[in-house]
Formats: C-alpha cells, structure tokens, sequence
C-alpha cells in the first residue's frame, strides 16, 4: 500500500488558524468532495513499504478535494531511486499534485539536478509515478561540466537513474571566464 502524508499550517486569514497539523490519508481513499481550501507550508511524502518515493514541499497551495489535487507555489520536490537515494531534486514556481497518483506536473522556472550531478533547466516537468519517469516535451538545458547539453526535452528514468535525450539534442562546450 502506498501512503501520502500531508503536513501544513492552515492559513492565517482561516477560522481554524492553528500552528499546525499532520494529517494522513491513503491514497486509495475516496475523500468527500468539499470547497477547496488555501494552506501554507505544506509537505507531501509518499512512500512505499518503509521507502520515502517522494516528497514534494511547498510554501502554499489550494487543495481541491472533488478533484483530489494540490495547486502548489514555490514548490521543491525530491525523488528516490531504486536504492533509496535521492535521485531527482526539482524546484520551480507552480506545481499540481495530483493526491490520489502522486503524479506531480512542475512548471515555472524549473530547476533539477539528477543523481549523478548534472543540473537542468526548462519550464516544465512532469513525473508519471506509474512509469518512474520524469519528462519535459519542452526546450531545455543540462548542464554538464563545461558543457551544455540542449534538446527538445528529455525523459528521465528515476529509479534506474537513466536520462535520454529527445528532439533533436545538441552539444555546446561553455566558455571559461
């Protein structure tokens, strides 16, 4: 089974304010449709078994329960691979989390480094948890040493650690000061 928790301070302008709480759901449970709700300081974690998979934090979000999703700002998000270390570490500025899936669609200045150190650039991203995959269809730049490495996106393979270049992909060497 595969657990999400949820850990938030309830907005300051609510009637509950509160310092904060944590609040734990399965992921396979059906949650009754309500309006959505504005909270600050929100962390996700899902994991299987004893393994953390993932864990996407933010400093705001909506969530909508009748659509079972989290609409995210400032957003970082972390991702295992088979062994249980970081694999993928993202920041950007929006995020939608989708509750029941995990699946997490990034977009806004989005920035990662994958697991062997190489850094990434583009305006979205999205993770398909079923798959393990992260992907882009969008321009982006990995940074790589001196060098520049731009495609027209990429799928990266989280828990094997496996990037692959798609659209057309092309070296730069950069220019030392």
């Amino acid at each position: 089974m595969s657990w999400l928790w949820i850990r938030f301070r309830l907005h300051p302008g609510s009637a509950q304010a509160a310092c904060g709480a944590l609040v734990l759901f399965a992921t396979t449970a059906v949650l009754a449709a309500g309006p959505p709700f504005r909270l600050e300081g929100l962390t996700f974690v899902a994991s299987r078994e004893t393994d953390t998979e993932v864990r996407v934090q933010a400093r705001a979000g909506v969530i909508d329960q009748g659509a079972n999703t989290a609409q995210l700002d400032a957003v970082s998000a972390e991702w295992s691979g088979e062994d249980g270390k970081p694999s993928l570490q993202i920041t950007c500025e929006r995020g939608e989390l989708d509750l029941a899936t995990n699946d997490l669609f990034a977009s806004g200045d989005v920035r990662g480094l994958l697991a062997d150190g190489r850094r990434f650039v583009g305006p979205w991203l999205r993770y398909d948890r079923t798959r393990g995959v992260a992907f882009t269809e969008a321009p982006v730049q990995i940074l790589e040493g001196d060098r520049v490495l731009r495609g027209g996106g990429f799928e990266y393979h989280v828990r094997e650690r496996r990037l692959r270049l798609t659209a057309g992909a092309r070296v730069e060497e950069r220019q030392r000061p």
